[in-house]
C-alpha cells in the first residue's frame, strides 16, 4: 500500500502507539476523577501525564490542556467561547471550514461580524493584511499554522505579536503543524492552540485538545458531567474541568501521549526535515 493521505490522518501508526491503546483498554478503562478507588485515581494520573506532555511540547500549563474528540470541536470551543454579541473577528483566507463555518454561523445568528485577511507569500504583508482589518470591536483573530492544501505556513509568531500589541485574543489552528513544527505559545503569543491527536501527533482518531493561556476565560459550548462539583448545577469555572464535559477517551489519550513520546525521540526538526 502506498499512502498519500497523511495530512488527513497519519498512517501507519508507530507500534508503540498501537500497543498503548490496547494496553489502556485493559488497564485504564475507568472514569478518571469520578471515583476514589485506586483504578480511577491511576487513570486520572495517566491522563494528567499526557496533559503534561502536551503542555511541555507547546508551552502551556498542564491544567490548561483540555482533551476533545478532534480539532474541530476544539476550534468551536475556542471561537464560540471567546466571543460575545457585537464582537468582530478576523480569520484568514485559507482557513479550514472548521473555522470559516463557525464564523459564518455566528454571523448568520447575528452574534458577530467578521472579515477575511488575505494570505500573502510575504510574511509582513500577511501580518499587515490582518492588522488593516482591525476595528474598535475586534476581539479575536483566528489563523491556521500551516495549510496542507496550499503548502504554506503562516507567520504565526508575527501575527501573535501584532495581536498582543492590540490586546486581541489569538487562536491558532494547529491541525497541520502540531507535532511536525516548532510551536511555542509563550514565545509566539498564542492564547489558544487547537490540534487533533490523529494527524502529526500520531495518536488515535477521536482525539484532540484545546490548550489555553493561563488566566484566560472561556465561555462553555457544552455542559455536563465532570469529576468535580458534581452536585452543582453550574459547570466548573476552572480548567480543564470547565471544558471537559463527559467521559474522556482514555485509550485515545494514552495513544496521543505515546505519539508525543515517539515525536520527542526524534525531534520535530528531524521530522520536519
Amino acid at each position: 500500500m502506498i499512502y498519500f493521505d497523511n495530512a488527513a490522518t497519519t498512517y501507519p501508526k508507530p507500534s508503540s502507539v498501537l500497543a498503548s491503546a490496547v494496553l489502556a483498554m485493559k488497564k485504564y478503562s475507568f472514569n478518571s476523577g469520578r471515583g476514589g478507588y485506586k483504578e480511577s485515581i491511576k487513570a486520572g494520573e495517566m491522563i494528567y501525564s499526557v496533559r503534561e506532555k502536551v503542555a511541555s511540547m507547546f508551552g502551556f500549563e498542564p491544567q490548561n490542556v483540555a482533551f476533545t474528540k478532534n480539532c474541530t470541536e476544539a476550534l468551536n470551543m475556542a471561537i464560540k467561547g471567546s466571543v460575545k454579541s457585537g464582537d468582530h473577528i478576523i480569520i484568514s483566507s485559507l482557513e479550514h471550514n472548521s473555522v470559516s463555518r463557525v464564523a459564518e454561523k455566528l454571523f448568520d445568528d447575528g452574534i458577530i461580524d467578521y472579515d477575511i485577511a488575505k494570505y500573502s507569500y510575504n510574511d509582513d504583508e500577511t501580518v499587515a493584511n490582518f492588522e488593516n482589518l482591525i476595528k474598535p470591536n475586534t476581539t479575536l483573530v483566528v489563523c491556521m499554522h500551516s495549510s496542507n492544501a496550499f503548502g504554506v505556513t503562516f507567520p504565526v509568531a508575527k501575527i501573535g505579536k501584532m495581536c498582543k500589541l492590540h490586546g486581541i485574543r489569538f487562536v491558532v489552528d494547529g491541525a497541520q503543524g502540531a507535532g511536525v513544527a516548532d510551536i511555542n505559545a509563550k514565545r509566539d503569543n498564542i492564547d489558544i492552540l487547537c490540534a487533533p491527536g490523529h494527524k502529526c501527533l500520531l495518536g488515535a482518531m477521536g482525539t484532540g485538545f484545546i490548550a489555553v493561556r493561563d488566566g484566560l476565560e472561556l465561555s462553555t459550548v457544552e455542559e455536563g458531567g465532570t469529576g468535580s462539583n458534581s452536585m452543582s448545577l453550574k459547570q466548573p469555572d476552572f480548567l480543564p474541568d470547565r471544558l471537559e464535559a463527559g467521559t474522556l477517551n482514555n485509550s485515545g489519550i494514552v495513544s496521543l501521549g505515546k505519539g508525543i513520546d515517539y515525536i520527542n525521540s526524534y525531534g520535530t526538526d528531524a521530522i520536519y526535515s
